[in-house]
């Protein structure tokens, strides 16, 4: 079974949804491309999913009332 996804892993998985690039994440967030992608594939294996688009599938399944379509505020 997935584990729980992580605030931030949520987060940047839902800007991946919307096809945004690292580099527009990662400035989004206040973090670095690396960090990001490192992110993304914390999140995949997390979620058992081979691929980001599988991960964001699955996440969608776990939490539909959550799918990826706005990123928290970060307020």
């Amino acid at each position: 079974m997935p584990r729980p996804l992580t605030p931030r892993e949520t987060d940047i998985l839902r800007y991946k949804a919307q096809g945004r690039t690292d580099h527009d994440i990662g400035a989004a967030l206040r973090i670095t491309e690396s960090a990001v992608r490192s992110t993304v594939r914390r999140a995949v294996r997390a979620l058992g999913a081979r691929t980001l688009d599988q991960a964001i599938q699955i996440a969608n399944q776990l939490r539909p009332n959550t799918a990826p379509d706005q990123p928290h505020s970060s307020s």
